[in-house]
């Protein structure tokens, strides 16, 4: 770990007590550095703000800035974890009593093998564990993670890259730790995230991108046919599936597919 601090102060270390740790009672958001810039910085604001405000936890945002760039300090590539908890205390699940909420920020190396990933592609199966239904949550980046942490328990006993994960209804969601996107008869598709799932940022950005992807509800069995596929999140970008359950997939047409939204990128910056 590069840096970590805990409402502006240099430590690793929270109370026992703290909500986050108790109940997962907190908004987490994970960014990349690039050349000391947080990428889509704006956009990872927004996902704290808002999920904040949906579970009613106020936090000190005009703190978190300059404790952000305390964090990055001196750091050209990272990743950058912003916690918010919803404070220490309370009486068992009420906040009625907890005190102000908790801001985490922490700085880790890159993964070092995304590069590989994004280069020659990740294998992918099905993953035999469902996501619950959760409307009421649906799309946070909450810190209750437990269903994420089950998934990759079944990952890592496996020789593949990442898990594709469905849910109960057996509706394609995402992978262990990514969005997931595939070409199906020419045209682009992605999972509906109404009920179960992480709506990711890259995801966001993919979709304001490229108004023709449809976005549809569909069984592990309509994939048989995918032309190729590829998955994505804030960190890794977009990292084409060369093998989905046995069978190779067109690593070419998301190679072209990732140059144009990246190209698009750069032009409005």
């Amino acid at each position: 770990m590069t840096n970590c601090l805990v409402n502006g102060q240099a430590t690793e270390q929270i109370p026992i007590n703290d909500r986050g740790l108790a109940y997962g009672d907190g908004i987490f958001t994970t960014a990349k550095v690039i050349d000391g810039e947080i990428e889509y910085f704006a956009e990872h604001l927004s996902r704290l703000s808002q999920g904040c405000h949906y579970l009613g936890i106020c936090y000190h945002h005009q703190r978190l800035l300059p404790e952000i760039s305390q964090a990055i300090s001196g750091v050209d590539n990272a990743v950058v974890k912003i916690m918010i908890t919803a404070g220490s205390g309370g009486r068992g699940y009420s906040r009625v009593g907890a005190d102000n909420a908790q801001r985490i920020i922490s700085v880790h190396p890159l993964p070092a093998h995304y590069q590989q990933w994004s280069e020659q592609g990740v294998t992918l199966e099905n993953s035999e564990l469902q996501l619950g239904i959760n409307p009421l949550l649906k799309g946070l980046k909450h810190l209750n993670r437990l269903e994420q942490v089950l998934i990759r328990a079944e990952l890592d006993q496996l020789p593949c890259d990442d898990l594709l994960v469905s849910n109960i209804n057996n509706e394609v969601i995402e992978t262990s730790c990514a969005n997931v996107f595939w070409f199906k008869q020419g045209e682009l598709q992605t999972p509906e995230l109404t009920d179960s799932g992480v709506a990711g940022i890259y995801r966001k950005k993919l979709l304001e991108h490229d108004a023709h992807i449809n976005v549809v509800k569909t069984s592990f069995a309509q994939l048989k046919n995918v032309e190729a596929m590829f998955i994505c999140n804030s960190i890794m970008g977009i990292v084409p599936v060369k093998c989905y359950q046995g069978r190779s997939l067109n690593v070419d047409m998301v190679a072209h597919y990732r140059e144009q939204f990246l190209l698009s990128q750069s032009t409005r910056k």
